[in-house]
């Protein structure tokens, strides 16, 4: 059986803002489109969330009514410590942000409330 090693590398490059532009499709401020691969529920109710770096087609860009109810925040901004602050006031907490064969993901993790 042949082995193959993966490439991975470690990024520390984080967007500034994700938004969303449409219904799981998020920008950043470079115009590169982030999709919301994975949605997990930890213990304690800590949301969890994977996003992947991949090439779309944007349409026009979508408000709030029209995308409707989600469980994640329509915005992310980076703040300092490799946490985000979310739309709704929450904090997320940067996980891990690799690339992996040339493709970037990061996982965040919604951290509990003060």
């Amino acid at each position: 059986m042949v082995e193959q090693q993966l490439r991975t590398d470690s990024i520390t490059d984080h967007p500034d803002r994700l938004w969303i532009w449409q219904t799981l499709v998020y920008l950043d401020e470079n115009q590169c489109t982030w999709l919301p691969l994975v949605m997990e529920v930890q213990p304690a109710d800590k949301l969890r969330v994977l996003f992947r770096q991949e090439v779309t087609v944007l349409g026009k860009p979508m408000t709030p009514t029209q995308i409707g109810r989600s469980p994640l925040p329509l915005m992310w901004q980076l703040y300092p410590d490799g946490r985000y602050r979310s739309s709704d006031s929450s904090f997320w907490r940067i996980v891990y942000h690799v690339k992996i064969e040339g493709v970037k993901n990061m996982l965040l993790e919604q951290l509990p409330a003060d």
